[in-house]
């Protein structure tokens, strides 16, 4: 099963209407790891029509406007949680915002994968047997300026995950 696991989309939607045209055929799920910021661009997401997994970051502040938007069809962690877990394809997947909570995760052995955001840095490696991706961010900025935009596609038969920049 292929996934599209991406991140920090700060309201950029050309960047996120790109991604959803460049993957929209080629992935059957979603993992988004937080910092959506405006509720108008998770109803952008209801685009891509397939299921979609996904976390609150720091600058979501308005979360139930975001899951109001999302029309049911996102699903969102719940208020106040830091991670959310799943299973796909018999893959054991946490995924966060935050990369310490996600380096914690990814040492403790129990998923075959982990995924943050929030450093709009990409990071794909392994921690012994654990996958440990930071896709990047879709929004493209580093450090207070333009730079890579950039989300992930994950295989849950590899365990293995391919960065893909936006041009």
């Amino acid at each position: 099963m292929k996934v599209l696991v991406f991140s920090d989309t700060h309201d950029h939607v050309d960047r996120v209407e790109q991604m959803i045209t460049e993957v929209k055929d080629k992935v059957e799920a979603a993992i988004f790891c937080g910092d959506l910021c405006a509720p108008f661009t998770a109803a952008q997401l209801l685009q891509l029509d397939m299921p979609i997994y996904a976390v609150f970051g720091n600058v979501d502040l308005d979360q139930g406007y975001i899951i109001e938007r999302s029309e049911g069809k996102i699903d969102w962690d719940a208020l106040g949680h830091e991670y959310k877990e799943l299973e796909l394809d018999g893959r054991t997947i946490a995924f966060n915002h935050y990369p310490k909570l996600a380096e914690l995760q990814a040492q403790m052995g129990e998923y075959d994968a982990v995924f943050h955001g929030h450093t709009h840095v990409v990071r794909n490696e392994k921690v012994s047997e654990t996958l440990l991706l930071n896709p990047g961010a879709v929004c493209g900025i580093q450090n207070g300026k333009y730079g890579v935009s950039s989300y992930a596609i994950y295989d849950t038969k590899t365990n293995t995950a391919e960065i893909f920049e936006l041009s």
